[in-house]
């Protein structure tokens, strides 16, 4: 395969510009009949102005998937303000936690807003975290018309660790510019990084330049690690420090959502009880957000007869010892408050990786969606034979006693499950061996 080189700008395809005036024409015809994508845009700081490092990152599970190569680009141009485009506010706080020097733009992808953003904060590198690898392939909405504007200031385009959804557009205009900008879209990234042989084969008979194709793996087993973490770092570090350092037997329920799944959790938490009367449940639901959600879970909980409280709700400082659920109705906190955990449980179609990046053992339940973001993870761990799936509350409490009470069994799922992650390794410096050369010729063209 030969190799795509800086100096070999991508040109624009014959017709993109004739493409490109239809898309608008149809978007303003669009904007007339009441197009919800307008009107949308906000930055979390309106003065910001300057060159920047655009990185689109539609939900925190994005963000963490990609976070080594996030702080690998920033520091590689520490000159460039970092923007993190997204269409979900509620993202806001817990980005600016993890990048208090950026600024979050708000948008659902409107050509204008590319305009906008372009001409306060010109972009000169452009990352995309994971999806979408095609227009409106995945549940989000980031448009051909950033990737347009990035080409426009010679910005350098990356691809991050990118899978496809196989979704169909969901709506009549996300169709056009799927059918009308689809190989203009791949023809205008620079790298396309992505997870296996499976998705690199689809884009290149979709239009991306075989070349420019990089089979790194999956980041998120790199990004599982977190050597250098510390308590302190956490948004709650007083509250979480107490449970690191108590004694208290801990359950983590990560993103539990489904209502069988919590009824689930919550029995075999009161058995656990039987045998561990001080025992603590974080429970944390995937949208809290949703309050129509939230409501429903925590009727479920003050039907079981426990005593809780909600992390939003609750200062920053250890827990009374008669709380016995805290439910974690913040956003961004799940991955630190793994840390807490003696066992933790993950709901079916999320991050397993997160706890076991902590060395927590952990449970899970069948039923995983074959076309989720958690599922080509979970596939490949559970083919080593090294998660745990419990069909019943009594089987979900017996392995949580187990770890609770350090079992030998478990101390050697630990063992095997690092032996097999260390294995999958890698993909980090796969994709800064693919983007550093671009990086480097966008620095020595600057000005």
């Amino acid at each position: 395969m030969r190799e795509a080189l800086p100096h070999r700008r991508r040109s624009v395809a014959p017709g993109e510009a004739l493409r490109w005036t239809l898309f608008r024409a149809l978007e303003r015809l669009s904007d007339w009949r009441g197009n919800n994508t307008q009107g949308v845009f906000t930055l979390s700081d309106p003065q910001a102005r300057g060159p920047a490092l655009w990185l689109y990152i539609t939900t925190i599970g994005e963000l963490n998937a990609v976070a080594p190569m996030l702080e690998w680009l920033v520091a590689q141009r520490p000159d460039l303000r970092p923007v993190l485009i997204t269409e979900h506010a509620h993202y806001q706080e817990a980005y600016l936690a993890r990048l208090p020097g950026a600024v979050v733009c708000l948008t659902r992808g409107h050509s204008l807003d590319a305009r906008r953003l372009a001409a306060q904060l010109p972009p000169q590198v452009l990352a995309l975290a994971e999806i979408p690898c095609l227009p409106s392939d995945a549940p989000c909405r980031f448009s051909y018309a950033f990737l347009r504007e990035a080409r426009h200031h010679g910005a350098a385009t990356l691809l991050l660790n990118g899978w496809l959804y196989h979704y169909a557009p969901p709506a009549r205009l996300d169709q056009v510019e799927r059918r009308l900008l689809e190989r203009d879209y791949l023809q205008a990234l620079d790298v396309l990084c992505v997870q296996d042989d499976e998705t690199a084969a689809t884009l290149a008979a979709r239009g991306a330049p075989g070349e420019r194709l990089h089979v790194t793996g999956n980041m998120k087993f790199d990004a599982m690690q977190r050597p250098h973490w510390q308590v302190s770092q956490a948004r709650s570090p007083l509250l979480l420090g107490a449970l690191i350092s108590g004694q208290r037997p801990t359950v983590v329920g990560g993103c539990v959502t489904e209502l069988l799944e919590q009824q689930a959790v919550l029995g075999a938490f009161q058995r656990l009880r039987a045998h561990h009367p001080q025992a603590l449940l974080i429970l944390a639901p995937r949208h809290p957000e949703n309050q129509e959600r939230l409501q429903a879970l925590l009727a479920q909980v003050e039907a079981q007869g426990l005593c809780w409280v909600r992390r939003s709700a609750v200062p920053d400082a250890p827990l009374p010892p008669d709380v016995h659920c805290l439910v974690l109705d913040t956003v961004g906190e799940l991955r630190d408050f793994y840390a807490a955990a003696s066992v933790a449980h993950v709901g079916v179609d999320h991050n397993v990786l997160e706890p076991l990046g902590l060395g927590k053992a952990l449970t899970i339940q069948d039923g995983w969606n074959t076309t989720y973001p958690s599922y080509p993870v979970y596939r490949l761990l559970r083919d080593q034979g090294v998660l745990h799936t419990c069909t019943d509350e009594a089987a979900l409490c017996e392995y949580w006693r187990a770890a609770i009470d350090h079992a030998p069994a478990i101390t050697e799922d630990l063992r095997r499950t690092e032996e097999v992650l260390a294995a999958m390794r890698g993909s980090v410096i796969r994709h800064q061996q693919a983007c550093a050369p671009w990086l480097a010729h966008k620095l020595a063209n600057r000005g």
